[in-house]
């Protein structure tokens, strides 16, 4: 009789062995279902200095078992990456041209499973300004604007008043860069643009100006398209070594 008892009561063990070892399994498991956030790994307007790559990742919150695909727009234009099984993020690479701006947004994105992939509240979108590279010897100073293929500025750095260029750049190019070095004279000096011809009747300009240190600043106006050749005002600039002290000035015609 003791023997008999004693098989039930070892199989009500080892029944009760296999339960919680099936528990504890079952908590490493991820059930399918849950839901997915997705994400940029970057977000808000980012400086992109000359020389080096924009880089964006697209992540989620956690791997899941199939395949992932992020849609996106690149500049308003529709765009997708795929993200592999088991991976937790995929990253694309733009190019990075000076005084160029680009911006990416997270739209959408889905998983061939039933796991649920939705755009999360935050990091959806960012913003690229390329700027030049930063020079430790001179303000950097880059120069682009509207309709560039039928409006053609030029720009120049002068003396206050504005009588002699110190720099400039004239190219046919669809932006204007020049380095204003810090062995200038300490004075005040401007930057302006010049509109050598332009088929629109007002034409809008965006300057970037890196200093020395690094600082970047972003000036942007308009000036009138209708008179070539003309010289407007729209930043004075007091230099006192490597230190540049830049205010915007309305852009009034020079002459």
């Amino acid at each position: 009789m003791k023997n008999i008892k004693f098989i039930p009561l070892f199989l009500i063990a080892f029944s009760m062995i296999i339960s919680s070892c099936a528990i504890d399994d079952d908590d490493a498991i991820i059930p399918v279902g849950n839901n997915v956030t997705a994400s940029l790994d970057k977000t808000g307007e980012i400086y992109a200095f000359a020389g080096t790559d924009i880089n964006v990742g697209f992540v989620l919150s956690r791997t899941i078992s199939n395949p992932t695909l992020f849609s996106y727009t690149l500049n308003g234009v529709e765009n997708s990456v795929n993200l592999a099984i088991g991976a937790q993020s995929v990253s694309i690479t733009i190019p990075n041209v000076v005084g160029e701006t680009n911006t990416i947004v997270l739209t959408e994105a889905s998983a061939l499973t039933n796991d649920i992939v939705s755009v999360g509240t935050t990091n959806t979108s960012v913003t690229f300004i390329g700027v030049p590279a930063i020079n430790p010897n001179a303000l950097s100073v880059v120069m682009t604007w509207s309709n560039m293929d039928q409006n053609d500025l030029d720009l120049w750095i002068t003396d206050e008043p504005p009588t002699t260029g110190f720099v400039t750049s004239q190219s046919v190019t669809p932006s204007e860069d020049v380095s204003f070095a810090n062995t200038f004279p300490d004075a005040t000096y401007n930057i302006l643009p010049r509109v050598w011809s332009a088929a629109d009747a007002s034409v809008d300009v965006k300057m970037i100006l890196v200093h020395p240190n690094g600082t970047v600043e972003i000036f942007e106006d308009s000036v009138a398209g209708d008179t070539p050749q003309a010289f407007y005002y729209m930043i004075k600039m007091d230099k006192v070594g490597d230190v540049y002290t830049t205010t915007q000035v309305p852009t009034v015609s020079v002459f």
